[in-house]
């Protein structure tokens, strides 16, 4: 099965684990296969009978644009009915309603915050300590601190993002564990797009494992360099080719960066110089 998801309005229609999920603005209906009755696609509209323990058969109705996604998705819940909830609860139709905006933007942040990426811990740091010091700060002028504050993040966040395109990251990754090994090279080129080319390589890994991947460019030996964490991820040496495109990119994308990271390195100069200034 494709695992469609049906998205109308308000309305978000999918199958997992054996259940159809049908959410209805804050309202979640959580259908086991053994409560399904009967399932109608025609044309863009769907019918789902759901037998409930206060009521006997519940119909759910929407209705998509397109009808391909509303038969493949009838198909998918045709697939589960009569099947048990894998979750032990048998026969039982739950509901679930979201909080209101405010209390759901508050428990999702801090759900990300406690529980999420280490980022968005940072960045909660980030601005509770950061604004209070740059509002707090004794700089001349005073508007200097919060100017830092605010262009920090996008000082640092460019050239993270120049080191991405030039694939500075994946050559650093490369030159502390890589692994380089013979390859065998495929030139793969999309007759629709003229610019769009590629090469595939098949390789062998360390332990004997077959390993094919995909590299924008050919090095100008045949051997490719792999990341034994991640065999997929290759890199092709080549001389100093690459370094035109990184030069490129970070006149396009990195000397933005520097630019923004100027008025916190300013406004740190400030800071630190405010004690000899008072002597």
């Amino acid at each position: 099965m494709a695992q469609v998801v049906l998205t109308g309005g308000r309305t978000r229609v999918w199958v997992d684990r054996g259940a159809l999920h049908w959410r209805r603005g804050r309202t979640t209906v959580v259908v086991p296969g053994a409560r399904i009755r009967r399932v109608e696609a025609v044309g863009r509209s769907l019918t789902v009978t759901v037998a409930d323990d206060v009521r006997t058969g519940i119909p759910l109705t929407v209705r998509h644009r397109h009808g391909d996604v509303v038969a493949a998705l009838g198909a998918e819940i045709e697939a589960i009915m009569g099947d048990a909830d894998p979750s032990g609860n048998r026969d039982r139709v739950r509901r679930r309603v979201a909080r209101a905006w405010p209390p759901r933007l508050a428990a999702g942040l801090r759900d990300r915050v406690l529980r999420g990426s280490p980022w968005w811990r940072r960045a909660c740091w980030y601005v509770v300590l950061g604004l209070s010091t740059a509002l707090l700060s004794p700089t001349t002028p005073g508007r200097l601190g919060l100017a830092a504050w605010v262009s920090l993040p996008v000082g640092l966040a460019l050239p993270r993002m120049w080191a991405r395109v030039t694939e500075l990251d994946k050559r650093w990754t490369m030159g502390r564990r890589g692994v380089t090994v013979r390859a065998k090279f495929q030139f793969v080129s999309d007759s629709v797009k003229a610019d769009s080319h590629h090469y595939v390589v098949h390789f062998r890994t360390l332990d004997g494992r077959k390993v094919t991947a995909r590299t924008e460019m050919r090095g100008h030996r045949d051997e490719i360099r792999y990341d034994p964490r991640n065999p997929s991820c290759v890199i092709a040496p080549t001389r100093l080719a690459w370094l035109g495109a990184a030069l490129a990119a970070f006149l396009e994308i990195g000397l933005w960066g520097v630019a923004f990271t100027a008025p916190a390195v300013i406004w740190l100069i400030e800071v630190l110089a405010l004690p000899f200034a008072r002597s």
